[in-house]
């Protein structure tokens, strides 16, 4: 006899659009969405290279963070696309793309979109407890020190992260 397979319901979810401009062609900035490049001007930013033929972001790159959380690239097209997925086992699956266009000589709009699923109950709180204006708050951050560095080729060491899971 043929077992039928559970109901699908639906789990813990949150998108976030949000638009960020860079003081820099494409190439600059995508060159700045890498893991090994993020020590460069994101002062708070740690991680460990689990896996990159090059030694830097690529398509399958694998790095791991310090809330338990594998990142891989699943998506590399420089210099206009990359694409991170996120997984903390049991808990969530997130998603960040990035969409670079060059929109005058040294200013790139980015398109960025972040998703979050809940892998079960226990990932509703981790999906849920980092709201939408959070994020943004970070990415604000993220977009000041992006470029603070591209002008200055420095590090902003005075900004504290805004990521409350820090």
């Amino acid at each position: 006899m043929l077992s039928t397979p559970p109901p699908v319901r639906p789990p813990a979810r949150i998108v976030v659009d949000i638009p960020l401009t860079f003081t820099g062609t494409p190439q600059e900035v995508f060159e700045l969405l890498c893991p090994v490049r993020e020590y460069d001007w994101i002062p708070d930013w740690s991680c460990t290279m689990v896996h990159s033929d090059s030694g830097a972001a690529e398509l399958g790159c694998v790095f791991t963070r310090e809330r338990g959380e594998t990142w891989i690239t699943t998506r590399y097209e420089p210099p206009t696309r990359i694409d991170y997925t996120t997984v903390r086992p049991g808990l969530s699956v997130r998603t960040l793309w990035f969409e670079l266009s060059a929109t005058g000589p040294r200013t790139t709009a980015a398109r960025l979109r972040t998703t979050a699923t809940a892998l079960g109950p226990a990932g509703v709180q981790d999906v849920l407890g980092w709201t939408a204006d959070e994020q943004r708050r970070l990415w604000r951050l993220r977009e000041e020190q992006a470029n603070h560095y591209l002008s200055t080729g420095r590090c902003l060491v005075d900004q504290t992260s805004a990521d409350p899971r820090s």
